[in-house]
């Protein structure tokens, strides 16, 4: 519920993007460091979002540790949480740019984490109840 909820608030950004937002005809050259800046921010958060993936929820390590449904929840959210934050830097770059077109790269990027990401993704067969393993 939590991720289709994040998945569906990208397609919110696009809207309020093309609503409130025109198409510029050129951005001014000051507006092309806050372009960059986010973009960087953005590729940061992605890139987070990986390896917080990689290092709390691995599938493939010789023997993962067990964890509570709690604990992957917890690590899930954070995960789906990083990857949004890549959409959110496009509806910034769009508002601060007057350009919607600004925010369809970070807009799919953020859309390809979240995919990625998917509950049915996760380790579930890690997950320990107060019984043993799932």
């Amino acid at each position: 519920m939590v991720w289709a909820t994040m998945l569906g608030s990208l397609v919110i950004y696009a809207v309020v993007c093309a609503v409130v937002v025109g198409v510029a005809a050129a951005a001014p050259a000051a507006a092309v460091s806050v372009r960059y800046g986010l973009s960087v921010v953005g590729i940061a958060f992605g890139a987070l979002s990986l390896w917080w993936r990689r290092y709390f929820l691995a599938t493939d390590p010789a023997s993962p540790a067990p964890l509570t449904f709690a604990q992957l929840q917890s690590h899930a959210v954070i995960v789906w949480a990083l990857s949004e934050v890549v959409g959110i830097c496009g509806l910034l770059t769009a508002l601060t740019l007057n350009d919607a077109r600004e925010y369809l790269p970070f807009g799919a990027a953020a859309a390809a984490l979240l995919l990625l990401h998917r509950p049915s993704n996760l380790p579930w067969a890690r997950c320990v109840t107060t019984k043993g393993l799932v």
